[in-house]
């Protein structure tokens, strides 16, 4: 999801490296950095909703992921989920709104708010909600409104031919939407009254079922975010990332 704050330090990568000299810079030794990444980052993710080819940057808008597995154990949802092709859409729509690196120990902090996050996604689903059964077999769309992304990036540093590295560790994330909806397709074989009435049933109760379901997407994206995190940062020295001077 955000996924956002995955892509904040690749940004900065790509914006010393090659972007335009319009991009905003942050030096590690400026007295406002955090200020400066506050409005650098949401700055470059909007130039960047196509992607930049010549580094292997995926485009932005959409996001695509190949595939998630979620499972929730016990408790009122219970639900196997297998996701292909998954689109998020939203993204590069993100606002910062705080943004804390503490270079010396390694970590990054950051907080945003994205206005409509859109999950599509075939999907491949079994369990139960409450006392209901549910299964399907088709597309779905989980959109988040006003959408609080809390990202933590932990980093080591890795020496490598006299270059120091920040290879993250761990990636934690955490989702907070103000509002959820879900619309599954193809639900119970295709009846579509059954399936209209599951969706009803889902969004009438989205709170309970997201909250229920959250800790297991955002370990998944998490997992994403990390991945693609280290194939710039375990590629690009720290300080071509983020400058000395």
């Amino acid at each position: 999801m955000f996924l956002i704050f995955l892509f904040a330090p690749l940004t900065l990568v790509i914006a010393e490296n090659v972007l335009p000299s319009d991009f905003i810079r942050c030096r590690q030794k400026d007295n406002k950095l955090n200020e400066c990444l506050t409005s650098a980052v949401p700055d470059a993710l909007r130039r960047m909703k196509e992607g930049i080819p010549a580094l292997k940057v995926p485009a932005l808008e959409p996001l695509l992921v190949s595939g998630m597995d979620i499972e929730s154990g016990s408790g009122p949802v219970v639900i196997s989920q297998n996701y292909r092709r998954i689109k998020l859409h939203g993204l590069t729509d993100s606002i910062l709104t705080t943004y804390k690196a503490d270079l010396k120990h390694y970590r990054l902090r950051t907080e945003s708010i994205t206005p409509k996050m859109e999950f599509i996604a075939d999907y491949v689903m079994k369990g139960r909600i409450l006392v209901l059964p549910i299964q399907g077999k088709g597309v779905a769309n989980i959109t988040m409104v006003n959408l609080i992304v809390k990202h933590d990036l932990i980093g080591e540093p890795i020496k490598k031919d006299g270059e120091t590295y920040m290879h993250i560790k761990d990636y934690k994330v955490k989702f907070i939407p103000e509002k959820v909806s879900l619309q599954f397709s193809n639900l119970f074989n295709g009846d579509k009254r059954l399936g209209d009435q599951m969706n009803l049933f889902l969004n009438e109760n989205s709170e309970l079922v997201f909250n229920e379901l959250k800790e297991s997407y955002e370990k998944s994206l998490s997992s994403v975010f990390q991945d693609v995190t280290n194939k710039i940062f375990d590629k690009v020295p720290m300080n071509k990332i983020f400058p000395e001077e």
